[in-house]
């Protein structure tokens, strides 16, 4: 489904992105922001993926009825 690939798939590759260019330059900035997107994934995958559906049909509802 496209929406797993747009709000899970690229924010795991950008995560892997940046651990790896942080690894690669030895800068420790980059671990915050690679940490922030692994901690996103998880809560993607442990039931948010429901919450984000669920706020994105209410949306839609709701642009319908104006």
């Amino acid at each position: 489904m496209i929406f797993d690939f747009v709000l899970f798939g690229c924010p795991l590759v950008l995560g892997i992105c940046l651990a790896a260019h942080a690894i690669r330059e030895g800068d420790s900035r980059f671990w915050m922001a690679a940490f922030s997107y692994f901690a996103y994934c998880t809560f993607y995958l442990a039931g948010g993926r429901e919450v984000i559906l669920y706020i994105a049909c209410m949306f839609i509802g709701a642009r319908s009825l104006f």
